[in-house]
């Protein structure tokens, strides 16, 4: 039973890292939001560039790595960038200086991974081996988040989990940027909260799981600080004071708050060193508080559609039905709050809810004087992602009052009805992105020759190839969560213990 389940985990990994890297292949260089910037880091760092060296006249957080000549951009790039009609073709031949980066000073984990990986490959000058190793460590820490979520008490409803995997999602993870990282991270973080009710649980192991995601999640992003602080509050109200209670014991906390702890003071010591600041004049501004809120709040659906997916540098928008496919899974997830009956359950998914609306408020009011209005809605997907888990929880509590049959058919059907939602959504998304990079987003939809453009495998073959993969993927979520449920697991039910009051 356990190489069973080891083969299906394996399997996952391998199904979701070929998806991956569909979207590597068909994403043109550059065509990743501060691709460039992200890129030259990793090299930088792998090759002991801590953070660049400054350029005279820029900001500080603007610095100049010393990388290969031919790891530059097109001269020609913007003729694309921001105008999602023109497709890649326009670009000029030849190469523009490379090593100018505005990531010179985040966090080093990720770029020194992601770098290191393809320096060991002797691959350290290919930006698409950048992007495959990081979809492979995406790939991995989704994999492990699946399996994790699978081997709960809510394992039926596993399949909520694709909530947080929005086309932004994917298509930051095939490409160099470490936000695609941060998302999967976070994935995993939130389904170890499935196992807090689990004996286990509140002891080493569990301390030592939860910091060590922690750390790799502080020391890869300056942002994770918000959403490991909104995490812990939204876990307290889930678990409650007899649940927090179990957790306060020397065996959980000395890992758990020693490792995190100490990735906070690392964290201090990175910024103190290269300089971090949030501060750029150009966009800074001077409006009052009341005007930087009002301008965010009319930006708020814009920030949704950009968190579920607005692709390339902000200039590719998705057909209007896939937005509605992610609404109508978000409405699920909720739903399954609801109906869960359980009132600090309701609270922290409507926390969580008004988080995603609230945050980049808040954040904008904080940095308008000195960086302007510097939210993007991608920055929401870890916390985006936690209602999938809240979902889940909900769900499970309904269908464990139900009788056994109305449990099966309907943990089934809402299988299928969130995996169909998430399999539309990500082909047609892919297609898009193809057809806007290929021929421009209004060109033609079937993308057979002669096209302006096309990536090194044909369009239509790539979106076929794009298709099986998340087909099958989906069909592996599918089949863990339903292995149970359809009684083709002979084993012993994974179930945690607890009280019921501390359930989370």
């Amino acid at each position: 039973m356990t190489s069973r389940r080891v083969g299906a985990d394996v399997a996952l990994f391998a199904v979701l890292l070929g998806l991956l890297l569909t979207w590597t292949i068909g994403t043109p260089l550059f065509a990743s939001p501060d691709e460039p910037a992200h890129l030259y880091k990793a090299y930088g760092t792998a090759h002991g560039q801590a953070t660049g060296t400054p350029i005279s006249e820029e900001l500080s957080n603007i610095r100049r790595f010393d990388v290969p000549e031919e790891m530059g951009q097109s001269p020609g790039a913007m003729c694309w960038i921001f105008q999602p009609e023109v497709p890649v073709s326009c670009e000029t031949p030849g190469r523009s200086p490379a090593g100018v980066s505005t990531a010179a000073v985040y966090p080093p984990f990720w770029y020194g991974v992601v770098g290191g990986g393809a320096r060991l490959l002797d691959q350290d000058t290919s930006q698409r081996a950048y992007r495959a190793i990081g979809a492979a460590l995406c790939a991995a820490l989704i994999a492990a988040a699946i399996a994790v979520a699978r081997r709960s008490p809510a394992g039926r409803t596993t399949p909520l989990l694709l909530l947080g995997l929005a086309p932004m999602t994917l298509f930051l993870s095939g490409s160099v940027n470490p936000n695609g990282f941060e998302v999967a991270g976070f994935l995993l973080l939130w389904t170890l909260c499935l196992h807090a009710s689990h004996e286990r649980a509140p002891t080493r192991l569990g301390g030592l799981l939860v910091g060590g995601v922690a750390a790799m999640l502080l020391l890869s992003r300056f942002a994770s600080a918000i959403w490991l602080l909104a995490g812990a509050v939204v876990m307290a109200v889930v678990l409650g004071v007899a649940g927090v209670r179990r957790f306060l014991v020397r065996p959980f906390l000395v890992p758990a708050l020693g490792i995190t702890g100490a990735a906070v003071i690392v964290l201090l010591g990175w910024s103190r060193y290269a300089g971090a600041e949030a501060e750029d004049p150009r966009l800074a501004t001077d409006a009052s508080t009341w005007d930087v809120v009002q301008a965010s709040w009319e930006r708020t659906p814009e920030y949704l559609r950009q968190m579920i997916g607005i692709l390339g540098w902000l200039d590719t928008r998705l057909p209007w039905f896939v937005y509605l496919l992610f609404a109508l899974v978000t409405v699920v997830a909720i739903a399954g709050a609801a109906l869960s009956r359980e009132p600090r359950l309701m609270v922290a998914t409507a926390l969580v809810a008004a988080g995603v609306i609230v945050v980049p408020i808040a954040v904008n009011v904080v940095t308008a004087r000195s960086a302007g209005l510097i939210w993007q809605g991608r920055y929401t997907l870890p916390l985006f992602a936690m209602l999938s888990v809240l979902g889940m929880l909900g769900w499970q509590r309904w269908l464990d009052r139900q009788p056994a049959e109305t449990g099966r058919r309907v943990s089934i059907g809402f299988g299928v009805v969130v995996a169909s939602c998430f399999v539309v959504a990500e082909i047609a998304a892919f297609w898009q992105m193809l057809r806007r990079f290929s021929v421009g987003a209004s060109g033609k939809v079937w993308l057979d020759e002669p096209l302006p453009w096309r990536p090194s495998v044909a369009p239509l073959t790539l979106i076929a190839i794009n298709a099986v993969a998340v087909v099958v993927f989906t069909a592996l979520v599918l089949f863990c969560a339903w292995r149970p449920v359809l009684g083709a697991d002979t084993g012993p039910p994974t179930r945690d213990r607890a009280e019921p009051e501390s359930a989370g």
